[in-house]
């Protein structure tokens, strides 16, 4: 029998190399889902927060009872101030903050204005 130099198979060395560069591209990968994660929190709570400012809105519209406030719905607070701004005309800043996972304090304001039979 005669011996073959060229034996088909993979060294030792280009098995390493291949785990080291799949290691890589799946330490990547996850880095990239963990990004995706936090834009996807930051996402519904931007969205929530502004659902609840339009329905703050909302409910001093149709109450009419334009006081200053503050309160709390899902971790999010709202804060609302209302001043005169003209006859029969009010301005309402309504701010909604909450804490993402970081820690980090986000906020989402509007601000309307309302048309009142009162000064």
């Amino acid at each position: 029998m005669k011996k073959c130099k060229n034996q088909d198979g993979f060294t030792i060395l280009e098995v390493m190399v291949a785990m080291i560069i799949l290691s890589m591209s799946l330490l990547l990968l996850l880095n990239m889902a963990m990004i995706a994660l936090d834009g996807n929190d930051w996402s519904h709570q931007a969205t929530q927060s502004t659902q609840l400012l339009q329905e703050k809105l909302e409910e001093l519209r149709t109450d009419m009872n334009l006081n200053s406030g503050i309160d709390t719905v899902n971790n999010i607070e709202r804060n609302w101030t209302v001043s005169n701004s003209a006859n029969h005309l009010r301005r309402v800043d309504i701010t909604a903050s909450w804490q993402n996972r970081r820690g980090d304090v986000l906020q989402n304001s509007i601000t309307a204005f309302i048309r009142t039979d009162s000064l």
